[in-house]
This record gives structure tokens, C-alpha cells and sequence, in this order.
């Protein structure tokens, strides 16, 4: 019965692709607005998550501001999916012409000195797009790291479809093997602020002003085997524009000290929020090693 029931949501998903590609970007705007009225009036998704993590992050924001920028982030939110459907049908030229490099000069750089690199990027801007985008902008061979989804027939569409643009997606059990059985010109892309499935081999940095977990297998494989670190992000110019730039995090991996590629990752990261708050993926349950921490405080009585 599961079975049958990820094939019909397959088979929804497919149809609905087929009739956004009859659309153009700017009357999937008008139904971007709709779709914000329902996420965030009508079925209120996250909001209460959205809205928690806004206080503890800015808490000397007013409640004007954390509503103001809620409002913000679900426009955003429902313009990323959209557009991230559109851009199963966007042709490559069309997707390019809606992003800018901020410093090309680097990514010229980074073609010449490295045959291998480590990309870590973020939930911020259209992450989605910007998956797509990368094998464009760099001539590697680049592998995405992922958790794969449970529905087996979206999972392998989606497998396909970013092959088809040059980014083949690798299940995050599969990531060590990768690393030593590859040969050629490559680029391996991390989307690095999710929270952590294993707590215990998870880092942990202050982020946003509070004790944050952060995944640690992108230093762990820079490390072990000596590839610099670039971070790629996203800026948001207008609907449908975008400006990427990507900063070096670490040439040297060994060089450095433990936590310290995370760490520079996690600064690039928080500068990049504080500019623009809404831009980032804010529904996610990214603190719930708080939540637990104090749930366990007051069942023991105010003794951890």
C-alpha cells in the first residue's frame, strides 16, 4: 500500500511539472503570492517554529520586526518553490542569464590551481537552483552529497533529472566511498547548516548567538584527504535574479585545527543572515538540541 502510494504521488508530482512548464516565471509569481497566503494564513506552516527561532536569533528585534520578517521569508519561501519546479524545465542559457558572479575572477582562479574541491553552500537564496547552476560554472565532474527521500520513484526523477544538468547526487552513506574512488576533475557540494542526525559526532559552534550542532563530514573529508574548501552563496538581487560569489574557507585543511573549517563556515554563514534574515531557511527545527537541553533541565529539577 506505501508502495502504491508513492507512485501516485509520483505520478502528482510529474503532472504538476508538466503544467508549471506551460507557465512563464512571472504568472508563477501570482501564484507564489497565493501560495504565501496559504502557508502562512491558511495552514500556517511552521509558523510557530519560524517565528521562535527569529526571537532567540534577534532578541532585541520587537515583535514588529519578527512579524515583518516572517512575512518576508514565506514570500521567499513560496517564490524558492516555485521557481524550483520551474527549473526542471528552465533550459541551462535561461537559468544562467538569472545569475550573476560577483567575482568571477575566483572562480577562474579555482579552476586553474585545483583538480579537486570541496563546495559548502547553505540554505540561503534559491539552493535549489543554485545545485543546478554549479556544474555550469565550474568545469568538474560535481557530486552532491544528500539524504535520500523514502519515496524511491521522486527520489530516482530527481537522481536523473541533476544528472542531466552535470550534478549527480550521492547518498550521505555512500560519501566516504566517493571520496576514495574518485579519479578525475571534481567538486564535491555540501549544503552544511541542517541539524545533525548523529548529535554525537556533531560540532559545536555559537551560531546566531546561540550554541549551535553543525555536521561535520565536510571537514572530516577535507582533512583526510588535503582538498580545499570554498564557500558558494546565494544572494537574492530580485525575483528570479540572483548574484553568487564564492570565499575560500581553507586552502590547507591539515593546517588548521579541528573545528576550524566549520567554524569559518558558520562565521561566512551568520554574516550572510544578518544582511538578509529572510533569505534563510527558517521553518526548520534547527535548535532542538535547545529545546531538549532545556526539557531535560526542568525534569531533573534544574540538575543536568
Amino acid at each position: 500500500m506505501k508502495n502504491f502510494i508513492h507512485y501516485i504521488e509520483y505520478l502528482l508530482l510529474r503532472f504538476f511539472l508538466a503544467l508549471i512548464r506551460c507557465f512563464p516565471l512571472r504568472f508563477l509569481y501570482f501564484l507564489s503570492n497565493i501560495a504565501y497566503f496559504i502557508l502562512f494564513e491558511v495552514i500556517r506552516y511552521r509558523r510557530k517554529i519560524t517565528q521562535h527561532n527569529l526571537r532567540i536569533c534577534f532578541p532585541t528585534k520587537d515583535e514588529y520586526w519578527i512579524e515583518a520578517t516572517a512575512h518576508k521569508f514565506y514570500h521567499h519561501l513560496s517564490d524558492i518553490l516555485l521557481e524550483s519546479l520551474k527549473g526542471f524545465s528552465l533550459s541551462r542559457e535561461e537559468l544562467l542569464k538569472r545569475f550573476k558572479l560577483s567575482n568571477p575572477d575566483i572562480f577562474c582562479e579555482i579552476e586553474k590551481k585545483y583538480s579537486k574541491i570541496i563546495i559548502a553552500s547553505a540554505h540561503y537564496g534559491n539552493w535549489e537552483w543554485g545545485a543546478l547552476l554549479i556544474p555550469s560554472l565550474l568545469k568538474y565532474q560535481t557530486y552532491g552529497i544528500y539524504k535520500p527521500l523514502s519515496n524511491k520513484y521522486i527520489d530516482r526523477y530527481l537522481k536523473t533529472h541533476r544528472a542531466l544538468w552535470g550534478m549527480h547526487l550521492v547518498s550521505v552513506t555512500q560519501t566516504g566511498f566517493m571520496f576514495r574512488n574518485s579519479n578525475e576533475r571534481q567538486a564535491f557540494f555540501f549544503l552544511s547548516d541542517q541539524y545533525p542526525g548523529n548529535r554525537k559526532k556533531a560540532l559545536q559552534f555559537e551560531f546566531m548567538g546561540l550554541p549551535t550542532l553543525w555536521l561535520g563530514g565536510l571537514e572530516k573529508y577535507a582533512r583526510h584527504f588535503q582538498l580545499p574548501v570554498y564557500y558558494f552563496g546565494i544572494r537574492r538581487v530580485s525575483r528570479g535574479k540572483y548574484e553568487v560569489f564564492a570565499e575560500l574557507i581553507a586552502e590547507n585543511p591539515r593546517q588548521l585545527d579541528k573545528g576550524e573549517i566549520i567554524n569559518k563556515y558558520v562565521r561566512i554563514l551568520e554574516k550572510e543572515i544578518e544582511q538578509c534574515p529572510s533569505n534563510w531557511l527558517w521553518s526548520h527545527r534547527r535548535w532542538k538540541n535547545l529545546v531538549e537541553r532545556t526539557n531535560l533541565f526542568q525534569s531533573t529539577g534544574g540538575h543536568s
